[in-house]
């Protein structure tokens, strides 16, 4: 029997790798298409050199990606997130497709991606987990988090899908607005439901 695969998304600052880890600790098989994108990306590798030619060396000051730099102006240029993103997306849905295809122990697996939806991942899944907050709680956490100006951190969200529209393909909502004890609840309780819907 296949192993059934929840996709996990949420806004920007919404909890969703310190959600991730949770599900991971619980033992089961995780993969972030954040971090796919960092090692595609990573110093020294084809798709750095590519990146580095396509959008220039400036955002590669000591041969490393300065992110910060990429990440405030790739909202203000549509065309450079084009760029960005051709080069970037084919190296992660293969490292997805790949993984997908592996065989897996685990009673369910978890896929977190913050484009989900947006790339139309979900379709081919078992179901949506969101981690929701307001935006109030986005901005002020991804200005402590990022040490971002909250301009940046604004123009981040406005430029993801809407919270409504995210909320609307959800299978489960995690709400993160509380505490980590609560969070832990909820991830331990949804862990319980996906292991046993098999």
């Amino acid at each position: 029997m296949r192993t059934p695969v929840y996709g996990l998304t949420g806004g920007i600052a919404s909890g969703k790798s310190t959600v991730l880890a949770q599900f991971a600790a619980l033992g089961i098989d995780t993969l972030d298409t954040d971090q796919l994108a960092r090692d595609a990306i990573a110093q020294g590798t084809p798709g750095a050199q590519e990146l580095a030619a396509e959008i220039g060396s400036e955002y590669f000051p000591d041969g490393h990606l300065d992110r910060v730099l990429l990440r405030s102006r790739i909202y203000e240029s549509p065309e450079l997130k084009r760029t960005v993103e051709s080069i970037i997306h084919p190296l992660v849905r293969h490292a997805v497709n790949r993984w997908l295809n592996e065989e897996s122990v685990s009673p369910y697996r978890i896929l977190c991606s913050p484009l989900l939806i947006e790339t139309k991942q979900h379709d081919s899944l078992d179901g949506v987990i969101v981690v929701d907050v307001s935006e109030g709680d986005q901005r002020l956490r991804g200005t402590t988090r990022d040490t971002q100006s909250r301009e940046t951190i604004q123009h981040i969200i406005e430029a993801q899908l809407p919270r409504d529209t995210r909320l609307s393909h959800a299978t489960f909502v995690v709400d993160n607005s509380g505490d980590l004890k609560s969070l832990t609840q909820q991830i331990q309780t949804l862990h319980e439901k996906l292991s046993h819907a098999r």
